[in-house]
Formats: structure tokens, C-alpha cells, sequence
């Protein structure tokens, strides 16, 4: 249905005509304007509610999107303003049962002034809330303003796991947004489909997020529905990772290690043989997240530190791996590897 935004063939229209017109639907349901919402045609919108004065500003399409939710779809930030400045339901849903604030989610600009208009921060969909839709695009900003309204970090609806999972999957290298839902309250060991978010974030081998929930409480032996069943298999499972080594089939040694860090995250021995497979792959960037897991779970263990030292090597840091060597000596100084490993980093590095 084309709209070009001439307002001049429209005004020759009998008001009443156009009033019937405007809101005959299309194949799609959709009708002038939901058209004129979703073609960034402010003044159209503004024309059909204050001269035309549309029956229904909340008029849905056959996907039960209001004109609302295409301005906001689409980004159209002056469109939106005028709709919700001038009446138009900001808790009005599709069929998925999503309202503006769940389109808005991962938009800053759009987002406070749909919150402003009266939305409801705990909106749920079928996809979710508000915050499970910014925690799973990564948006930081997003996060803060709706924990900044009092969106609750806890929700956990239909089949879903709650924001903060949602948010290691969508982030593997800062932990802004874990730190914002943490402070807002959300618990680090809330389990879905008996998965903790401390489970998540060590079967992605993400480090840094790994750190930030243990700092904030997430306890590295909550037992969860699948670890139960998982930890019955645990040594099965490490002892089939150990053979395929053995067969220096160090991919097969790997799935089965992370089947078995699955099962037990807080085995510091598993995710150092995991990152002893990926460096003998000349996989450093992914042998050092396993390293630098190992030494937050055991600090004092200076086989980590060598596992974090190799993994710098293969990634050509020296300075770096000098230094992970020389922690390891430090605890114990004795240990010939570490000697040979910390000499051979010093001389690459001259």
C-alpha cells in the first residue's frame, strides 16, 4: 500500500471517507496508518489523529503490530515520540505478546521514552522481557536503564533462561553487563534446565565472566538437575577425554573435556588438559582461557601458570608468558619445566 506523504490528495478527501479508509486493511492487515508509522511519515500520522481522528490509534495487523511498534521497529525515534506523546498504548502487543518496550529494548534513545510513557519494565512475550532482549543483543546501555527502572534480573519464563545467562552467551569478553545484572540483584546461581549461569560461562570458556561470578557469590559446587546426572559420568567422562589424548586425537580429548567441564566447572585438572589439547593444536587464543580459569579456581597450582605461560607463547607474547613462568617458579622453584619454559621465553624476548 503505497504512501508517499502528500497530504494534498488526502485533504481533497471527505474526512469521513478517509476515516473508513484509513483503517481498511491490506493482505497484511495493515492500513494507512500503520503505513504511515512505518515510512517515517510523522505528519501523516499526525494528520489521521488530530484532523481524520482516527477510531482506533491502536489498530492491529494481522501480526497484531500496532503502528507503535513499526515506528519503533524501524528506529523512527520522531514518529514514535508523536504516537506516544499523543496517546498511542505503549503496553498494546503483537501476537508474540511483545510491546513497544520489547522493540525498544536495544534502542537508548527510543528506550527511556517508552519507559517514560508507562511501560512495563517486566513486560513478558514469548521471547522474554525487556532485559532478556537487550542481556541477548549485549546492549550495556539497554541493561542499565532498565535495571535503572527496576526491571527484575530474575525472571524466568516459558522455556528461557533468565538475563544474565542470556548476556554470557551474547558477550564472551567484558563483563559490564554481567556486573550491572549482579548489582541489580540477579542471583549468579539461578539455574534453567538445571544449568547455573557459573556452568554457562565455563562450558563457553569464558574467563573473565567465569571470575566476575565467582567474585559475586556463584558457588562452584551448586548442584543442579543436569550436573546430578552429569557428575554421575564425571570420571567416565575425563577418563575418555584422557584416552583420545593418549591416541593424540586431541580434538576428540577436547569434546570429551568439555563434556566433563560441563559436569564439574570447578575441576581446575579438566580445563588444564583442555588447554594442554588446544595448544598442541597451535591454539592459543583458545588454550589461555582454559589457563586463566585454572589459576582462578587454583591460584597457588603452578601447572596452571605453565599452561598460561605456553598459551602466551603460541600467541607470541613473551613478556607476557615470562612472567606466567615465572609465577609458576615462584611456587615452586624446583619445577625444571617451568625453568626451561621461563629461560626459552627470556631469550625469545632479547
Amino acid at each position: 500500500m503505497p504512501l508517499t506523504g502528500n497530504l494534498v490528495p488526502l485533504k481533497r478527501l471527505d474526512k469521513g471517507l478517509l476515516k473508513m479508509a484509513a483503517c481498511i486493511p491490506d493482505l497484511e492487515g495493515r492500513t494507512l496508518f500503520h503505513y504511515a508509522a512505518a515510512t517515517r511519515k510523522t505528519h501523516v500520522s499526525k494528520y489521521f489523529m488530530e484532523q481524520v481522528k482516527v477510531d482506533d490509534v491502536n489498530m492491529k495487523d494481522g501480526q497484531g503490530q500496532t503502528p507503535l511498534h513499526h515506528a519503533i521497529l524501524r528506529h523512527y525515534y520522531h514518529t514514535a515520540a508523536y504516537l506516544l506523546m499523543n496517546g498511542v498504548a505503549s503496553n498494546a502487543e503483537n501476537e508474540n505478546g511483545e510491546t513497544s518496550l520489547h522493540y525498544a529494548a536495544w534502542i537508548k534513545r527510543i528506550l527511556r521514552l517508552v519507559i517514560s510513557k508507562g511501560a512495563k519494565v517486566d513486560a513478558i512475550s514469548n521471547h522474554g522481557t525487556p532485559l532478556h532482549n537487550a542481556a541477548a543483543h549485549g546492549n550495556k546501555e539497554s541493561v542499565r536503564i532498565l535495571l535503572e527502572n527496576h526491571a527484575n534480573p530474575n525472571v524466568i519464563f516459558h522455556d528461557h533462561v533468565p538475563p544474565l545467562v542470556m548476556a554470557i552467551h551474547a558477550n564472551s569478553t567484558e563483563c559490564v553487563e554481567f556486573e550491572l545484572l549482579l548489582r541489580a540483584g540477579a542471583d549468579p546461581n539461578i539455574r534453567k534446565h538445571g544449568v547455573t549461569p557459573l556452568e554457562s560461562a565455563a562450558s563457553e570458556g569464558f574467563t573473565e565472566i567465569f571470575k566476575c561470578l565467582l567474585n559475586a557469590g556463584a558457588d562452584p559446587n551448586v548442584t543442579s538437575f543436569m550436573n546430578r546426572k552429569l557428575k554421575e559420568n564425571f570420571l567416565t567422562l575425563k577418563s575418555k577425554g584422557k584416552d583420545a589424548f593418549k591416541r593424540k586425537d586431541y580434538l576428540g580429548a577436547i569434546c570429551w573435556y568439555t563434556k566433563a567441564i560441563n559436569a564439574e566447572p570447578s575441576d581446575a585438572t579438566v580445563l588444564s588438559n583442555r588447554s594442554l589439547c588446544w595448544a598442541l593444536l597451535n591454539e592459543g587464543s583458545r588454550a589461555l582461557p582454559d589457563a586463566e580459569a585454572c589459576i582462578a579456581l587454583r591460584p597457588d597450582w603452578p601447572k596452571a601458570y605453565y599452561r598460561e605461560g605456553v598459551a602466551y607463547m603460541l600467541l607470541k607474547d613473551f613478556v607476557k608468558s615470562a612472567y606466567s613462568f615465572n609465577k609458576g617458579l615462584e611456587l615452586d622453584p624446583k619445577n625444571e619445566e617451568l625453568q626451561m619454559a621461563f629461560w626459552e621465553s627470556c631469550w625469545v624476548c632479547d
